[in-house]
Order: structure tokens, then sequence, then C-alpha cells
């Protein structure tokens, strides 16, 4: 009885620890990416699939050895030569780990440091004629995966898009996003915002 007590008592301290290490992940992301141009009023509460940034670091890997004309198609923006901190064991371990994860916790507000936003749910923004929609038609929404963290805690993945409220053709960015964990803090590493190009 004393050690399943004490397996469940682990699992779930592995488990807070994981979930602020994620929390970290997160909120160093939106400090560093979003601090001088805070430009949304919406967080989807639906994340994006998680596995998502590792498919696009995964592909990137693939395909880094393919040529358009004199240009290397995929540029890193380290130095050459270009290194790849996830190895290719540990990515298929990271994406087996998360794709069937069907547990696809929502996003709360105790989530992110200081939110100057609205948490809303997908469905009711893609609603026609919805107060919501109306409320914030044109404006900024955010949609952002959970972090996907190495086994070592170095590095995590992200994923996230910006798009316009009820403006189906209009601006949208996303990208894939590679961080390292440098004394402490999660910083930016590389961004992939095309499948199998990293810009």
């Amino acid at each position: 009885m004393k050690n399943i007590i004490y397996l469940i008592f682990s699992i779930l301290l592995l488990s807070c620890s994981s979930s602020k290490i994620e929390k970290q992940v997160l909120n160093d992301f939106m400090n560093e990416q979003f601090i001088n141009n805070f430009s949304f009023r919406v967080v989807i509460k639906q994340p994006i699939s998680r596995i998502l940034p590792s498919e696009f670091y995964e592909k990137a890997y693939e395909d880094r050895n393919i040529r358009l004309g004199d240009m290397i198609r995929i540029r890193p923006e380290s130095n050459p030569p270009f290194e790849w901190p996830v190895d290719t064991i540990e990515l298929k371990n990271l994406i087996e780990k998360y794709k069937n994860n069907s547990i696809n916790q929502l996003w709360m507000k105790r989530d992110f440091h200081r939110p100057k936003f609205e948490l809303i749910d997908s469905k009711i923004i893609q609603a026609n004629r919805s107060s919501v929609l109306e409320r914030y038609f044109g404006d900024n929404a955010l949609e952002i995966s959970k972090p996907i963290v190495t086994t070592n805690k170095k590095y995590a993945f992200l994923f996230f898009r910006i798009f316009n409220v009820g403006i189906y053709f209009g601006h949208t960015t996303y990208s894939a996003i590679l961080m390292e964990n440098k004394n402490n803090k999660w910083k930016k590493i590389e961004t992939y915002s095309e499948f199998n190009i990293i810009n």
C-alpha cells in the first residue's frame, strides 16, 4: 500500500513540475514575442496540437540538404555548421508521447502572467452573428499550442497563429518555435514559418 501511495505521489509531483515548466516556457515566449507588440485582444481557449511544432522541426531536419538553385533551402539563424539540438530519436519519442494525447486541456487565465486579453471558445469565434464575433470583428486573435519540453528540460517546442477575427481571408501569421533554456529563462532560438524551411 505504501508503494502505491508513493508512486501516486511521485506521479503527481512530476506532473506539477512538468506543468510549471510548461507555464514558464509559455510566459517567457509571450514576454519575448509580444511585450513590445501586444497586438491581439483574444486568445482561443483550445490549444493547437502540441505535436505540430515538432513535426515542423522533423520535416526541416529531413529536408536540410535540399537546395533551391544556389540557395540553401533550410537556413537556420545559427552559423554553420548548423546545429540540430534535438536529435531524431528524442523527437520521435516526443511525437509518440503526445500524438495520442486525447486530453487537450483548455487554456485558463491563470496559465498566463498578467493576461490582457479575453479567452474565447473557438466555436463562438466561428459562429455567425455572435456578440463576441461582433465585438472583436477585425481584431487579432492568438491560437497557441501547449509546449513540448525535451527530456533534458533544455529545449521546448511551441506553435502559434495570429489571425483576424471574422476575416477569413485576412492576414494570418503562424510559426513553429524552438526555444532553449538559458540561465533559467526560455529564449527563442529558431523559427519555422513554413513546413520545411527555417527562417
